[in-house]
């Protein structure tokens, strides 16, 4: 036991760091304080009505009613209680708090295991896993409430190390850690991250094939890579109720194919727009905000929230000046920058002029993919052919993003470079022309940005610049003196900036600096590799930890009191006293289409989603929207009386039985006397030949009296149209995922249900025989029913999710299988010798 404990002790030390590490720069947590991460809050919006359900029956509902009318609730509120991997997740976190300090913990021990893996020494490889950890963009995404994302770039790095291991080692115990880890990562259920783990992978199965190739092992890289795939496959199976029921959705969605023809006629391809897919791009001269954090500005925050910024700026300015962002780059706006450590960067570059092993090339190749892939359209030539050609990279947005890989392949290459620094001191002492070159790289660039900024930037970006230029015009008109006052106040915009780069591009070079020193007194026996690497750690936490402690610090966090986001308005409270809580309303005082807060108390006509199911984001763009800005630019204008009159006129919001507008929150609602109910019967059926004629007839024809169905549901409305509508249909129970009605009728019609129509999970039933039902209104459910007294039941029951869920549940107990194969298999070794 000794041994074993002498044996382990560093690792188990290094835990106890990380985890004090993760407390203390979340403290205020321990103070019963909370973070308000915007994200999260709209993911607890999205989710209540989930959340109350299971609360009062414990059942997981897979469809929620609470925004745009209805939708899959895969991405707000999965479950994952059939897969083992959501298990071993939550042991992992070590019961530490979820949206904070377990986040942090898992980067440093992901980042620690993968170094350990490589072989890197136990301290530097601890260094390495804070210069990883702290990553600006890590942190950033915490505060943001990015937190699945977050835990899947934490397991990023243990993927990566059991790739490693299965080329490097072992191919069976590679393979068998790659299906639990990359099982754990894609159980956190975030696909673009995990599509770009994919990508670094590829990158490093093309390197091996090439090494493999030269060395004429290329039967070895073939078994290993046929172990992987499989165990790849493994990782697959347990996650498979979320994977297959998200992909099943995903083509019915914002990220699958338009049914809509384009303005030329021709059909919208899948996937998202490109404009819409690149508005996020990282600028190429961006790219230097790996080094020195502020060269375009840090966040999109108001320079006056710097005062010393405002110190060199002209006094009749200053206020004018305060009011602009410090952020100047091309993206709409930004939380902070990408940044990896200025000294991480100068390590990275020296790694890659000094280590010589098999590691580094696929290192490099993907820390240029992940810059070319972030350059998004500011780089057309390679990201054009990359969004129309290469499998599903046209169904994400914010290209940004791929800097994770940046982010993760730079301190692991940094550190192999200074462990053969380590090894070898003659790299650097008895030959310092690699040496020196980083330093030119890095530390020189710095100072050259502190010297000449205006040589290299232009403090201004494209839209400020025209926004200005445009107003500028209009103001010269009327005077034209107010020219060169527009010029002065460019002039002095430009000179807070510059203050705010040079801060930071003096601060890069001072930590290079002391960095490369540290390091060459060791090469030249000055100074222990024990207290070089100690310096070093001292160094690049300082360096990393009070970056971020300027997107993420103790300000942010707030008592219990001051973090509740949902508080019901007095509007809130009179919608919500409505007997009848089966009906939906829309928000005019915020973007309905950008918010969850509505979707938290009721069922919302907005929301607040990433991937809306296509149909309806149709419907918002041709009808709801206009609606909407009709509708508040007529109460801006104080026509509360002509509200009535022009809803009656907005077909598509009243067929969504949207009875409340909501258009103040501290006054009355609106209530719409035009909103259709829950269902209605209808005398008439228009066909329409293609979804472009469907969306265009909810302009043309009464929706009460018609319905308006695809060719495709012809045969389904045989026999519908009658001269009169009689009898009655009503909703008499509701639950997210089952809907009742009665109707009573003497003869056979057409009934319109005012609910999202998706036929992957939703069956209807009549006296509790199946029967089929069909798609009317665009987006709207219909379905024939017979005359008399009736039940009619809609239940949402996704075969992907049943199915998904048992294949789950078989492949844990297969990897539980193999795990245990394997501990007897390692007992039995040690046994026999």
């Amino acid at each position: 036991m000794a041994q074993l404990f002498k044996k382990c002790w560093p690792y188990l030390l290094a835990i106890v760091i990380f985890v004090a590490l993760s407390v203390t720069y979340f403290s205020p947590v321990l103070e019963g304080k909370k973070l308000p991460q915007m994200d999260d809050i709209h993911a607890k919006g999205m989710a209540k009505e989930l959340v109350d359900h299971h609360a009062a029956t414990g059942e997981h509902s897979m469809w929620t009613n609470s925004m745009f009318g209805g939708m899959p609730a895969y991405q707000i509120k999965g479950d994952s209680s059939a897969s083992l991997f959501g298990y071993l997740n939550k042991a992992t976190r070590l019961g530490l708090p979820f949206q904070t300090m377990a986040i942090v913990f898992l980067y440093l021990l992901g980042f620690y295991v993968l170094l350990l893996s490589l072989k890197v020494d136990k301290w530097l490889s601890l260094i390495g896993a804070i210069a990883f950890a702290f990553g600006s963009y890590n942190l950033i995404i915490i505060i943001a409430g990015h937190i699945t994302k977050a835990y899947a770039i934490a397991l990023m790095a243990p993927v990566v190390a059991a790739v490693l291991l299965a080329y490097n080692k072992n191919k069976w115990l590679g393979g068998l850690m790659l299906s639990i880890t990359l099982g754990m990562e894609i159980g956190y259920n975030h696909p673009q991250i995990t599509y770009y783990l994919a990508l670094l992978v590829l990158v490093i199965v093309v390197v091996r094939l090439v090494d493999a190739y030269k060395e004429k092992t290329l039967t070895m890289f073939w078994k290993t890579t046929g172990i992987l795939s499989v165990a790849a496959m493994l990782a697959v199976l347990p996650n498979l109720t979320s994977l297959w029921t998200t992909y099943e959705y995903g083509k019915y969605s914002i990220r699958g194919a338009s049914e809509l023809s384009a303005a030329d006629g021709q059909k919208v391809g899948t996937g998202l727009d490109k404009d819409y897919a690149m508005a996020w791009s990282y600028g190429v001269k961006e790219t230097f905000t790996l080094m020195v954090p502020n060269v375009v500005g840090g966040a999109s925050e108001a320079i006056g929230n710097n005062p010393e910024l405002l110190d060199n700026v002209d006094a009749q300015f200053r206020s004018m000046v305060a009011q602009q962002s410090q952020y100047w780059g091309g993206r709409p706006f930004t939380s902070g920058p990408v940044y990896v450590g200025a000294i991480i960067c100068f390590l990275f570059l020296l790694g890659a002029f000094v280590y010589k092993g098999s590691e580094k090339w696929w290192l490099i190749a993907a820390t240029v993919l992940s810059l070319f892939l972030a350059w998004g359209k500011n780089f057309p030539l390679f990201n054009d052919l990359m969004f129309d050609y290469f499998p599903l990279y046209n169904k994400f947005r914010t290209v940004e993003m791929a800097l994770v890989i940046a982010g993760l392949t730079m301190p692991v290459l940094a550190f192999l470079g200074l462990q053969e620094i380590i090894k070898r001191p003659e790299l650097v002492s008895q030959n310092g022309k690699w040496f020196l070159v980083s330093l030119v790289l890095t530390a020189g660039v710095s100072i050259l940005f502190y010297l000449f900024p205006g040589m290299f930037f232009d403090f201004i970006s494209a839209d400020e610049l025209k926004a200005i230029l445009d107003q500028k015009q209009q103001m010269v008109q009327q005077n034209p003196q107010y020219a060169a006052m527009f010029d002065q106040l460019v002039d002095n915009l430009k000179l807070a900036r510059i203050d705010l780069l040079k801060a930071d591009a003096l601060r890069s070079f001072f930590f290079i600096m002391l960095a490369s020193a540290s390091i060459w007194f060791f090469v030249t026996h000055k100074l222990s590799v024990t207290y070089m690497t100690a310096g070093l750690a001292i160094l690049v936490l300082i360096d990393m930890w009070s970056i971020d402690k300027r997107y993420l610090n103790a300000d942010h966090f707030k008592s219990p009191r001051e973090a509740q986001a949902f508080v019901a308005t007095a509007c809130d409270k009179q919608i919500l006293a409505d007997e009848d809580p089966n009906y939906r309303v829309l928000t005019l005082y915020r973007n309905p289409f950008n918010d969850a807060y509505t979707s938290y108390f009721h069922k919302s006509v907005g929301g607040y989603h990433g991937a809306k199911l296509r149909r309806y984001q149709d419907l918002i763009d041709r009808y709801i929207s206009a609606n909407w800005q009709q509708l508040t630019q007529a109460l801006q204008k104080g026509y509360t009386g002509n509200v009535d009159s022009l809803l009656s006129t907005m077909q598509v919001v009243n067929m969504l039985n949207t009875r409340y507008l909501a258009y103040h929150p501290e006054a009355a609602p609106i209530v719409n006397t035009s909103a259709m109910g829950n269902a209605w019967f209808v005398s008439d059926v228009m066909v329409a030949n293609n979804a472009d004629e469907e969306i265009a007839a909810l302009g043309e024809v009464q929706l009460s009296d018609v319905a308006v169905v695809a060719k495709k549901f012809a045969s389904l409305v045989d026999g519908c149209v009658v001269d009169s509508v009689s009898g009655t249909i009503v909703l008499t129970d509701y639950a997210p995922n089952r809907l009742v009605y009665k109707s009573s009728s003497t003869q056979k019609q057409l009934a319109v249900f005012s609910e999202i129509y998706y036929s992957k999970g939703w069956n209807a039933y009549i006296n509790g025989e199946a029967v089929p039902h069909l798609q009317a209104n665009y987006v709207l459910r219909a379905l024939m029913v017979p005359a008399g007294e009736n039940t009619i039941e809609f239940r949402f029951e996704p075969s992907s999710y049943k199915v998904g869920k048992m294949v789950s549940a078989l492949g844990s107990v297969l990897i539980l299988a193999l795990i245990g194969l394997w501990v007897y298999s390692e007992m039995k070794k040690k046994k026999v010798s």
